[in-house]
């Protein structure tokens, strides 16, 4: 396989697009977030983590929809997360391109 990599040619040149997503949370947001950390099954002298997975996408009425959320390892087996609203929507602008 190796010889087939050093047959390749390269030609042009390719910006690939960059994402950014911001979002903030309150204090008492971030205090709520410490009863939902997990410990470290395998190496307990590792730090507890909190998993959060940001969700966004187009809903079937076509509005936009962004939303955070959060492993909950005490939740029953049918529920693994626990869906938290996003705290700022997102604002078309007239100055984009496209």
């Amino acid at each position: 396989m190796s010889q087939d990599r050093q047959q390749d040619v390269f030609v042009g040149y390719v910006n690939a697009p960059q994402t950014s997503v911001s979002f903030s949370l309150t204090e008492q947001e971030l205090n709520d977030l410490r009863k939902y950390l997990v410990v470290n099954s395998k190496d307990s002298s590792k730090p507890s983590r909190v998993y959060c997975t940001l969700k966004s996408g187009v809903s079937k009425a076509g509005k936009n929809y962004q939303f955070i959320s959060v492993y909950d390892k005490s939740a029953k087996s049918d529920q693994q997360y626990r869906k938290t609203p996003a705290p700022a929507a997102v604002v078309e602008s007239d100055d984009l391109p496209f």
